[in-house]
């Protein structure tokens, strides 16, 4: 995580709607990556054709932001921020975005549903904590040096 900067919680997480244009032809959602998403983009995937009631992610980055975008369908997302949670749902055309620190954890609610997201930095191993116990031993160094 960046130095210099405060911890973030779930508490300052907020869905945003994308702006969305809609007539007889359908739907139009433009996502200007400079106007919407917070942070350079360095990475874009989607996830797609997840059961209903399942979930993706469960974890939390130590450097890397993302911007999930819900494209279609339905998700709630489950925050933690090592004392905290929260669950913030999420309909097509909206949007949440995920600082480092965060950990987080997608339910796909109905069939169909699809995830965007925006990173600010290629794909690392080495920056995912991929449990909660681990994650908190993270936050919790971050925190006795002072960040």
């Amino acid at each position: 995580m960046p130095t210099n900067l405060t911890l973030p919680s779930v508490a300052g997480l907020a869905p945003a709607s994308l702006p969305s244009y809609r007539d007889e032809r359908g739907t139009l959602v433009p996502v200007e990556l400079e106007r919407v998403v917070p942070f350079p983009v360095a990475r874009v995937f989607w996830v797609a054709d997840v059961p209903a009631g399942a979930s993706r992610g469960g974890h939390a980055h130590k450097e890397c932001q993302q911007f999930l975008v819900c494209v279609a369908g339905v998700l709630t997302v489950e925050v933690y921020d090592g004392a905290a949670e929260r669950r913030i749902a999420l309909v097509a055309g909206d949007a949440l975005h995920v600082p480092p620190g965060i950990f987080a954890a997608e339910r796909y609610e109905e069939p169909g549903t699809v995830l965007m997201v925006f990173c600010d930095r290629p794909y690392d191993p080495a920056d995912y904590l991929a449990d909660r116990t681990a994650f908190r031993a993270h936050r919790r160094e971050l925190e006795a040096a002072g960040e």
